[in-house]
């Protein structure tokens, strides 16, 4: 499946759902209606508060994103292309660095190595 047509499912559950949630408050509605206790008033007040916190809270904007089909600006294209240009150029000179480095390292161990080989020498027993 395309990624358009798992924004449409997406977006057609989420509706189904914040219908079936409607629905449901509605039905708290009609029951507080006909029982003394408070309890379906409680739980309208709960649902229409956690309703409200979903669709204007990050569910709601993450389907308004899905649902904007607005294409992205020149101008934020150029930027976001110039930020990648960047982070490309800043990684060639870090693997120059690492390279420079490993170098170093090869060089100091052979100045190591021959340093400490005629003291070596001199603990040999001859076979």
């Amino acid at each position: 499946m395309n990624r358009n047509g798992s924004k449409l499912i997406g977006a057609v559950l989420t509706m189904g759902l914040t219908v079936a949630g409607l629905t449901f408050l509605v039905g708290m509605v009609g029951m507080s209606k006909q029982i003394d206790s408070p309890m379906p008033l409680v739980g309208l007040v709960f649902g229409g508060l956690m309703f409200g916190a979903l669709w204007f809270g990050p569910v709601g904007r993450a389907l308004g994103r899905m649902l904007d089909t607005r294409p992205i600006g020149d101008e934020q294209m150029q930027l976001q292309i110039d930020q990648l240009e960047s982070r490309v150029l800043d990684a060639g000179v870090d693997q120059q660095r690492l390279a420079e480095l490993e170098e170093r390292l090869d060089f100091a161990e052979r100045l190591l190595a021959q340093r400490n080989a005629p003291e070596l020498q001199r603990y040999r027993t001859p076979t």
